[in-house]
């Protein structure tokens, strides 16, 4: 079943990429062999055994190709996420198609073009940090263009920069789409990023992302990303940054919709004095199937990493969150604290979490657990009790679990189109409107 799938998107085909350099095309069929000689993971698989493949396996998918509804899509996403005061730039089953509106202080470059003119450019960076295996190994054989971004050494640009990358499906063909993102902030910049993915309707799309993210010394980056999926579609998401010394990087991770939604996040600590933020909120209902998965490694000293993830799992939806923190030997004065919450709405959900730590080194502070439950029957009666009626009484102390962290959002025209989605996908949904205010 793996190799017919493969061999639907073309892996062991011969896939010419003109004007590519040659270490890029020996990258691309090592992660082509790498595929076919592993396969895609399967329940044996001890990262994958919560997350099975079945139903995207047995999908004939094609890679999409280019785009004549450009146009169409961006405007279909304007409406959808309306106006948030963002440099955005929209992309389409990968492709880069224009920006709504121009950034400053920064260089932005389509990565198929700069292949081209400047390789030499991006291959310390390319693909030396994402993870090579699965899906991270089928974006690389098969991504064709994507987005290079560059922020120089002190720049502050006042604005963040929204990349919206939206998937196209036929209405009657099933597709895949590969976009791939190589984020570079130099020294003592500071920087804010959002990835939103959103799906239109249409046949089953699957959308298999990688970003790679380089902080370097004193550099901070915010990073927020959402994913806004329906019914029929599946993403799967590969996130690597490389930390160095005195650098700080924040990620906040939004799942809202979609079939099968899994993000891979590996942050690596490099540098002295580095600090890594790892936060989430996840909401999944029907038979939505949504993972996380973390790992985060000190090599340096003077180190510190926090992480909070808080999931909603509602129907008959399944959550996964599998968070490992690694902390190498000879690292000093180190702080590591991991924690993952999760609200079972109903007797049919499930969620499979495993917070855990790796520690070779004494000179450290760390803790790590999770929770699993279901609403407090107190704080329900309590607002029974002062006439609230118990489906909206639900959804108050539903939205309010994962609130602190959508509050700590950065843009206020986000936070409100998140707390709306949220709402709307939550029961009593018309009597909640003031909550996303």
């Amino acid at each position: 079943m793996t190799n017919t799938f493969l061999s639907n998107l073309g892996i062991g085909e011969s896939l010419p990429h003109q004007g590519e350099p040659s270490w890029l095309a020996h990258l691309r069929s090592e992660a082509a062999s790498r595929l076919l000689d592993e396969g895609l993971p399967t329940a044996k698989t001890e990262a994958w055994r919560f997350t099975s493949l079945r139903s995207l396996l047995d999908v004939p998918f094609a890679s999409a190709g280019r785009n004549e509804r450009n146009r169409e899509c961006q405007s279909w996403a304007e409406e959808v996420l309306g106006e948030d005061d963002t440099n955005r730039l929209y992309l389409v089953n990968g492709r880069p198609i224009g920006f709504g509106k121009a950034p400053t202080d920064i260089e932005i470059h389509r990565l198929a073009q700069m292949l081209v003119d400047q390789p030499e450019a991006i291959q310390p960076y390319l693909a030396r940090h994402a993870r090579s295996d699965f899906f991270g190994a089928l974006n690389s054989a098969l991504f064709e263009d994507g987005l290079a971004v560059h922020v120089h050494s002190g720049k502050r640009p006042d604005k963040a920069l929204h990349l919206v990358h939206i998937s196209d499906p036929e209405q009657d063909t099933p597709t895949s789409c590969y976009p791939r993102l190589l984020l570079l902030v130099d020294a003592n910049a500071e920087f804010s990023l959002i990835e939103t993915y959103l799906s239109r309707p249409g046949a089953t799309d699957l959308c298999d992302a990688v970003t790679e993210l380089i902080v370097k010394d004193g550099g901070k980056l915010d990073h927020l990303r959402l994913v806004l999926g329906n019914d029929n579609s599946n993403h799967l998401g590969t996130l690597a940054v490389h930390q160095a010394r005195d650098s700080q990087y924040t990620s906040r991770s939004v799942v809202m919709g979609g079939k099968l939604t899994r993000l891979e996040i590996d942050a690596r600590l490099a540098g002295p004095g580095a600090e890594c933020k790892l936060e989430g909120v996840y909401h999944a209902i029907g038979k939505e199937h949504v993972a996380h998965h973390t790992t985060i490694i000190h090599e340096a000293s003077n180190c510190s990493s926090r992480e909070e993830y808080r999931g909603l799992v509602d129907d008959s939806a399944h959550a996964v969150f599998d968070g490992i923190i690694k902390v190498e030997r000879g690292t000093t004065n180190t702080a590591a604290h991991q924690q993952n919450h999760n609200l079972l709405l109903s007797e049919n959900a499930t969620i499979n979490t495993k917070p855990h730590l790796e520690i070779d080194s004494d000179d450290l502070s760390a803790s790590h657990g999770a929770t699993v439950g279901a609403l407090d029957p107190n704080q329900l009666f309590f607002l029974r009790a002062r006439g609230i009626d118990e489906s909206r009484a639900r959804a108050i102390l539903t939205y309010s679990f994962v609130r602190s962290i959508l509050d700590r959002i950065g843009s206020e025209p986000i936070r409100a189109l998140l707390a709306k989605r949220l709402l709307t996908r939550l029961p009593n949904a018309e009597d909640m409107a003031e909550l996303a205010q």
